[in-house]
């Protein structure tokens, strides 16, 4: 799959794919490729659907998961392969909200105390208070936090847009 590979890793970078977008993507087309042994782009719709089958059947993967490989498919087979129109069973749809799991003031203050060095312990309480994915705590910098404002300023979050976030005060 080296040259559809390629094409494939430079039509995502044209239209802006995250990385992390382009490795599932190569990793979804990749696998339908070593599921059947043969080259993706001779590959035809009906094997396509019964490798969604079988994802979504015989390996019981998520929604999400199946959901990731449906536009991986739909993407190389329509901008790569050039196929003129590419429907697949599995339609779309948001993934049902769940609540986050509160913890209470005693395990907050339990999981703080645990965080050892005085360094670890602000990462954990700015990375609570604002609500910070791990990849936006890793690429802070001290230039992003306002603290007259009480303000962190997340550059790279997900859907590579900047956001402010309130930096409260955490339990103490």
């Amino acid at each position: 799959m080296g040259t559809l590979r390629n094409q494939m890793t430079e039509a995502m970078k044209l239209r802006r794919f995250s990385p992390r977008t382009q490795q599932s993507y190569l990793a979804a087309v990749t696998a339908l490729a070593n599921y059947y042994r043969t080259p993706p782009d001779q590959l035809d719709f009906e094997k396509i659907k019964a490798y969604l089958l079988h994802l979504t059947e015989e390996r019981a993967l998520s929604w999400s998961t199946c959901n990731v490989a449906v536009s991986a498919f739909r993407f190389f087979y329509l901008e790569v392969v050039g196929w003129e129109q590419v429907s697949l069973p599995l339609p779309p749809r948001k993934k049902p909200k769940t609540l986050p799991v509160l913890l209470s003031r005693q395990e907050l203050e339990r999981l703080f105390a645990c965080a050892g060095a005085p360094k670890n312990r602000v990462l954990l309480l700015t990375t609570y208070a604002a609500g910070l994915r791990v990849s936006e705590v890793v690429n802070l910098k001290p230039a992003d936090i306002d603290s007259n404002r009480l303000m962190i300023r997340v550059e790279q979050s997900q859907g590579r847009q900047g956001s402010l976030h309130p930096a409260f005060s955490p339990p103490a």
